[in-house]
């Protein structure tokens, strides 16, 4: 890993500065949902490495039993006025996002690809 913990605080701040309907984000290692960074004061972040770590092992279990050869893309759960996503950065991290279900989802989508693509960068991830 090339980017220091605060480094990705950083940009999880400003991630969730410029984005409206943001609660709460984190990222996590993928193999045991160990949380590396977060922008949150909403939620306790064993709260979210707790559900991260069980929506990430459900979600490949339920892969594995449907289908040999699989790739998880992204994990999205919605409630009636939030969402959660769970977002890949390479094969080794993760993103989790709890947002407010009134934005606008389209700018959500973009900004959380921004992310991605400069986490993925300073990771040196592809």
């Amino acid at each position: 890993m090339s980017i220091s913990g605060q480094e990705m605080e950083k940009l999880l701040q400003e991630f969730s500065e410029n984005t409206e309907g943001v609660l709460g984000c984190s990222i996590i290692l993928a193999k045991d949902a160990l949380m590396l960074a977060e922008a949150s004061q909403k939620y306790d972040s064993m709260v979210i490495q707790w559900l991260s770590e069980r929506i990430l092992s459900m979600a490949k279990e339920s892969l594995k039993q449907l289908m040999n050869d699989y790739h998880l893309q992204s994990v999205t759960i919605e409630e009636e006025n939030h969402l959660i996503f769970l977002r890949p950065v390479g094969t080794e991290y993760y993103l989790v996002f709890i947002l407010n279900k009134e934005e606008n989802r389209g700018l959500i989508e973009y900004n959380i690809k921004r992310l991605q693509e400069k986490l993925s960068k300073a990771l040196g991830v592809q």
